[in-house]
């Protein structure tokens, strides 16, 4: 059983007292054996929307320039790029071979950081830099929506 804690001053203070207490005195007069470890902080919904548009931008860009799926990938597969098919095809294979992760939802914010860098680089290899989509930010939307 795991409870989510802030240590406070030495004390801790459950997320959940209530459950916290309930589960503590099932195992009154007994030993027990207490782990702590620092939660990770996994991606945002901020950062999943972001994510997704980056998605959409890049199969844009790629398919505004006529490189489709057999350009980027495979030979044989002659098909336009989606936001669903940059993922699995493109983000999710290095997601899984640099940290072991089918689910961005496991993902650290720090992760995807790393994930978009690796996959950028290789995007502007492959296209011989006609292409480099950056990664959504507020500050990016806000200063396009100014020029506009």
């Amino acid at each position: 059983m795991a409870h989510k804690c802030k240590i406070v001053k030495g004390q801790i203070i459950p997320a959940n007292p209530v459950r916290f207490k309930s589960d503590l005195s099932r195992f009154e007069d007994k030993f027990v054996e207490i782990k702590i470890e620092k939660i990770k902080k996994t991606r945002t919904s901020q950062q999943n929307r972001a994510l997704w548009l980056y998605f959409t931008i890049l199969a844009y860009e790629l398919n505004q320039r006529g490189l489709d799926m057999k350009t980027i990938i495979r030979k044989e597969v002659e098909i336009e790029w989606t936001k669903d098919s940059i993922c699995q095809y493109l983000w999710r294979p290095l997601q899984k071979t640099m940290f072991g992760e089918i689910s961005t939802r496991k993902l650290t914010t720090e992760q995807i950081n790393q994930i978009y860098d690796n996959l950028n680089r290789i995007i502007i290899e492959r296209t011989s830099g006609e292409v480099q989509v950056n990664f959504p930010s507020i500050e990016e939307l806000f200063v396009k929506n100014l020029d506009n």
